[in-house]
């Protein structure tokens, strides 16, 4: 049977980092760790431990630069048979879950003075040598149960392929990141503004340029009188204003007939505004007239004209959606009549 060396000496690799990993989360974060279960795999480790809240950017810091330390500083790998007694004694840990006999192997690695920065018991095959493990990154924590959160690490080869992927993505995201802004600034400029790109993070000026257009796009249909058609009635001695909006967002009505109710100072303000293959309606009612009449009535009846499910909202203020942008005018003359 031929042995697969490459996928053996992995195997090593990771298992003595995991032990390095293992004694740095207990410097590094309290005595309180222990393990609680484990994967070493050819290609990553898996450690989960006990620790109750999440590890900070630094505390994560401080455990790779650890285990890079005893990696970098060369340090044999020693094992020696003892009882689990004395091997308990000279400062050794047990792993989770491990049933030990008389005699047990005990494993030590990265010298100090007179000890070992890690000493544990372990039958298991590791590397001679700590420098063989390579440069060590943990790469992930999470929460798995109450109280054991579990961390994942690269070394060598591995971490070397990640960060190379990582950058690579990195650079593809930056890339269509600045595709995007190119083409939001265009749009701005187009419509007579001034794109915001002061900022140095990417996702923010995109964030930022996507607001300004979308404030920008509204200015310019509300300015524009073909898509923005407002028509101002008396209806029963009540001022009524009906105001129908094309490539409008629903979502701006609020404002519109806020600013309807100021202009006409009392009286009825009916709003349709279409987007693609969306209708809003928003109805609002003048303070002196609430005692006659109810938006929410009148917002039940015209969104189920343009294809809604009824809306709602206040005396004052009401406001539905629908899906038919073609039954905006008969939805007017419902709501007209109750007036």
């Amino acid at each position: 049977m031929k042995i697969d060396v490459e996928r053996r000496n992995n195997l090593k690799a990771y298992h003595s980092a995991t032990h390095l990993l293992h004694e740095s989360l207990r410097r590094t974060l309290g005595k309180h760790v222990m393990q609680k279960g484990s994967l070493v795999a050819p290609d990553r480790l898996r450690f989960d431990f006990s620790h109750m809240k999440p590890i900070t950017n630094k505390e994560l810091e401080i455990i790779d630069k650890l285990v890079n330390d005893y990696v970098s500083n060369s340090s044999e790998v020693t094992t020696r048979i003892m009882t689990p007694k004395a091997a308990i004694e000279k400062g050794a840990l047990a792993f989770f879950g491990e049933k030990y006999g008389e005699e047990v192997r005990v494993v030590s690695m990265g010298k100090e003075k007179e000890a070992y920065f890690s000493t544990e018991l372990c039958g298991g095959t590791h590397v001679k040598n700590t420098k063989d493990i390579g440069k060590f990154k943990t790469v992930s924590q999470s929460s798995i149960a109450a109280g054991v959160r579990r961390v994942e690490a690269l070394r060598d080869k591995q971490l070397e392929d990640f960060i190379k992927n990582k950058e690579k993505l990195s650079t593809l995201s930056n890339q269509k990141d600045e595709e995007t802004i190119k083409e939001l600034s265009s749009q701005i400029i187009k419509l007579g503004g001034n794109p915001n790109v002061d900022n140095k993070d990417l996702k923010e000026i995109i964030k930022n340029l996507s607001r300004q257009l979308e404030q920008l796009n509204v200015k310019s249909v509300l300015q524009d009188k073909s898509k923005n058609i407002i028509k101002d009635d008396k209806i029963n001695n009540i001022n009524v204003r009906f105001q129908k909006i094309q490539d409008l967002p629903p979502k701006d009505l609020r404002k519109l007939v806020d600013n309807g109710k100021k202009e006409l100072g009392d009286g009825i303000v009916i709003v349709f505004a279409s987007s693609e293959d969306k209708v809003g309606l928003a109805i609002g009612i003048t303070e002196n007239l609430v005692n006659r009449y109810d938006a929410v009535n009148f917002v039940k009846l015209g969104s189920e004209i343009i294809g809604g499910k009824g809306g709602g909202g206040r005396k004052d203020f009401a406001q539905a959606g629908g899906q038919d942008k073609n039954k905006i005018d008969e939805a007017y003359e419902k709501i007209k009549s109750l007036i």
